[in-house]
């Protein structure tokens, strides 16, 4: 999802002058003296503004329409950059292509005007129209610049799919979230940088029976049963509800993880009242559970759990069929 990098205005603008002079040869026909330098002006001057059109409008249609992104991305990118702000340098650099078309028609006139065949006039117009369309890139700096901030931290933004069914993965930290991804996936989970909270987004991915399913962990988002959110990790909850199709919900029976039975079911009733979706339970830790703690956690999170454990894989995917609905 990144934009078309693109350079300050004084490189830019060197740049521009550089694929001039490297294009600046005009074939002699039957052109006069004169007429043959006037093209020579003329076309140094077209190659300076096709460049730069070019390298706009490159950086232009690089930078998604934010309205119609897919919610996730809605709800998520506001949070991260200005979003009115990319718009407004967008419309301005939409502008700039427009004077800068127009800058150049002006100076082509006055090249070619009957009066101007001297070589004196000529230097005058192409300085005047170099000079000018220069001022006019650099008028740029600050939306440039706010377009190259954004570009880095695009650079931040998880690759997420949006257009095949996701699993989150939730529960407490410690509860064993992240060896499940990488049971299900059977490779190491992809790890990038969450830039809309101090986090990381943990992504893996599996075929099952012809269908891609995503599955995502974002500790730190749905770990939590009390209200202590911030604004960016509120607008983070909000946003995965976008993109859930179902959620794993991770439980220790064994408590190593530090919380209790009741804490977790009752982070387990906030995400379902959070979550309109299914829910799947996984017993992880089952290996070194006792009796009676097992006993205890099918009390309060009922039978109908998957339990951790050889065969995991499998019985957790049939669970996900179901849930996604695509039946047995």
């Amino acid at each position: 999802m990144q934009f078309y990098s693109i350079e300050t205005p004084e490189k830019l603008i060197e740049a521009a002058f550089g694929h001039a002079r490297k294009n600046d040869n005009v074939k002699r026909t039957r052109l006069s003296a004169v007429q043959h330098r006037k093209e020579k002006v003329v076309h140094k001057m077209e190659t300076f503004t096709d460049y730069l059109d070019k390298q706009m409008n490159h950086m232009i249609i690089s930078v998604p329409r934010f309205d119609e992104l897919h919610p996730f991305y809605q709800e998520l990118l506001p949070e991260t950059m200005n979003v009115g702000a990319i718009k407004q340098s967008v419309s301005q650099m939409v502008s700039v292509r427009k004077l800068l078309r127009k800058q150049f028609m002006q100076g082509k006139r006055a090249i070619y005007q009957p009066a101007g065949d001297s070589i004196e006039h000529m230097k005058k117009e192409s300085a005047r129209f170099f000079g000018r369309s220069a001022s006019i890139v650099k008028s740029l700096k600050k939306s440039i610049d706010i377009l190259r901030t954004a570009n880095q931290m695009m650079k931040e933004v998880p690759d997420v799919r949006v257009d095949i069914p996701t699993l989150i993965l939730a529960g407490f930290p410690n509860t064993g979230k992240t060896t499940l991804l990488k049971r299900l996936t059977g490779s190491k989970a992809q790890i990038a940088a969450y830039p809309f909270t101090t986090k990381s987004i943990q992504l893996g991915y599996f075929s099952m029976r012809y269908r891609e399913v995503q599955v995502v962990d974002t500790p730190g988002l749905l770990d939590r049963v009390d209200e202590k959110w911030n604004p960016i990790e509120k607008k983070a909850r909000a946003a995965l509800k976008h993109l859930a199709t179902a959620i794993v919900f991770v439980i220790d029976p064994t408590l190593s993880s530090g919380y209790s039975l009741e804490k977790q079911k009752l982070l387990l009733d906030r995400l379902k009242s959070d979550f309109s979706i299914p829910f799947i339970l996984v017993f992880n830790k089952t290996d070194i559970a006792t009796s009676e703690m097992m006993e205890n956690a099918h009390a309060i999170f009922g039978v109908d759990t998957i339990r951790e454990g050889e065969g995991v894989e499998s019985n957790l995917k049939d669970h996900v069929w179901r849930a996604l609905g695509f039946g047995r």
